[in-house]
């Protein structure tokens, strides 16, 4: 039974379209459409399997692209069919179903994807293909009223507007080599870094490119756009990325106009500037703050303003703190647990520069920047939450609470852990380095006292939360013995925890240390 009504979403109706469908874009089906969503798979078949029988089943109505992917809402198969020629999605709808069902299952449904019609006669695009696609406002309606092609999968930021230094590249082989990469966008300019990103349960890959200057990564996403990175291979979907926030600032756009003593006057408003990089003439300079809270402000009012009456606007990105390096060196060190009580040989001083001791908030705020925002949920209930940073690698916690399109995860507590005894669990956390491990204080978005009630919880029950995000884990600890000894341990500093505290203290690790159990 309870199989048949998982099932019952995807039975046809008089209509040919999926209840999925019908709920969302109504019962008519668009004139036009050369993309299809097919879903209902046969639960035994694996996603190679699936895209194996597609691919030969469809081979006729070449060329095509075929995405098999995960519904985030149930636990099933979706598959994506883009076709380059007109009338193919339709002939498969309406001539291949019966064949696709035999062997795909009985189950199977075929909907038009991509843009959609609703039944105003406006396009609409499909839930699980949201991007920034080009049916821009300013097009007209002549141009709304013709068939478009299927946006990529990814929402990506495709206005020059938006430009930063690195470019996201989506669309590549799961197999795909650095040295292929920097091969193609090494044409362009000076690559600085490559990072790529492999999903589970796909068969492609996408890379974050990084370029020294954003005129470089606007002449490499113009030229690349729509290309394939290996003959015959899939076209590439290029857009611009999120900078990794930092200290030091790229800043382009300069001419003989300019020289340290403006930038130093212009960006010396936002805080304290620790070093200027910058050769007279040249078209760009780095300008390194002493705290990222500083150089967010900076960027905030900087970008694309104009420094002199020359009316030239400058161009400023986050980019890569150099300065940080002996850090980094740490960073490679894995500590050892101790084997001592915390205190015995006083506190271990963490890396990096020396931080102020903070005793509440308005000195954590001053201090430490929220490094990331979203929501925190427990049982029905969302918490609106930000994460200050008070140990660890930022880019840890950019990387582990963060999706693939860089937006915050939702942070769902999924299991209780008891505080009474975990020896074993702070020797592990207290083993990890500064890149293994994150230490952040958490409080409520708006107002301090939204968190009160979930500190409570967890106080009442005496117990940890944990959230399991991918690639890592993340401790939720209320008021306690336990927050108060990791806190001795890695940043003693910080002293704002007390019985009547709005906060939580959370550990997030890359790897699980310990098996909590419930």
């Amino acid at each position: 039974m309870q199989e048949e009504r998982g099932r019952s979403a995807y039975r046809p109706n008089c209509h040919g379209l999926s209840n999925y469908y019908r709920e969302r874009f109504g019962s008519h089906s668009p004139e036009l459409y050369m993309n299809l969503r097919i879903s209902g798979f046969d639960d035994r078949l694996e996603r190679e399997e699936i895209k194996k029988c597609l691919t030969n089943e469809l081979k006729k109505f070449a060329p095509f692209e075929i995405k098999v992917v995960k519904n985030p809402e149930e636990d099933e198969r979706l598959a994506y069919v883009n076709f380059e020629r007109d009338e193919c999605a339709r002939k498969v709808r309406y001539g291949l179903m019966n064949k696709l069902k035999a062997v795909l299952g009985k189950h199977v449904q075929c909907d038009p994807a991509g843009i959609l019609r609703d039944q105003e006669g406006k396009y609409i695009p499909d839930r699980f293909n949201r991007t920034q696609h080009g049916d821009k406002k300013d097009n007209g309606i002549a141009n709304r009223n013709r068939p478009q092609k299927e946006p990529s999968t990814w929402r990506l930021k495709k206005d020059d507007v938006e430009a930063t230094r690195t470019l996201f590249v989506g669309n590549m082989p799961s197999d795909v080599k650095e040295r292929e990469i920097r091969a193609v966008f090494e044409a362009y300019g000076k690559v600085e870094e490559v990072d790529i990103k492999t999903p589970i349960n796909t068969d492609a890959a996408y890379a974050f490119v990084m370029f020294q200057t954003v005129d470089q990564a606007k002449s490499a996403k113009a030229g690349e756009q729509e290309r394939s990175l290996r003959n015959g291979g899939s076209r590439m979907k290029i857009g611009y990325g999120k900078s990794q926030l930092s200290r030091r600032l790229f800043v382009g756009g300069l001419g003989s106009w300019c020289d340290k003593e403006i930038l130093r006057k212009a960006f010396g408003e936002h805080g304290l500037i620790e070093n200027i990089e910058y050769v007279n003439g040249e078209p760009y300079a780095y300008v390194v703050f002493e705290s990222t809270h500083a150089s967010q402000e900076a960027l905030q009012h900087l970008r694309g303003v104009s420094l002199t009456k020359s009316n030239q606007s400058i161009m400023v990105d986050y980019a890569k703190d150099l300065t940080a390096q002996p850090e980094k060196q740490q960073f490679m060190r894995k500590r050892r647990a101790s084997k001592s009580p915390v205190g015995a040989n006083g506190p271990r001083t963490p890396p990096g520069s020396p931080k102020d001791i903070v005793r509440n908030f308005e000195e954590l705020d001053a201090t430490y920047a929220p490094t990331w925002s979203g929501k925190m949920a427990l049982k029905k209930t969302d918490y609106p939450v930000k994460f200050y940073r008070v140990y660890g690698a930022e880019r840890l916690v950019i990387k582990l609470l963060r999706d693939e399109d860089d937006a915050p995860l939702r942070l769902l507590i999924t299991q209780r852990l008891s505080l009474a005894s975990q020896n074993l669990l702070f020797e592990k956390l207290s083993s990890c380095s500064s890149k293994e491990l994150s230490l952040g204080v958490i409080t409520g978005k708006k107002e301090l006292l939204d968190l009160q009630p979930l500190v409570n919880y967890f106080t009442n029950k005496d117990a940890a939360g944990v959230v399991t995000v991918p690639g890592g884990i993340l401790y939720i600890f209320p008021f306690c013995e336990f927050a108060l000894k990791l806190l001795a341990e890695f940043t003693p500093q910080v002293q704002v925890f007390n019985e009547n505290c709005p906060f939580l203290l959370g550990a997030l690790a890359v790897r699980a240390p310990g098996t909590p159990t419930s």
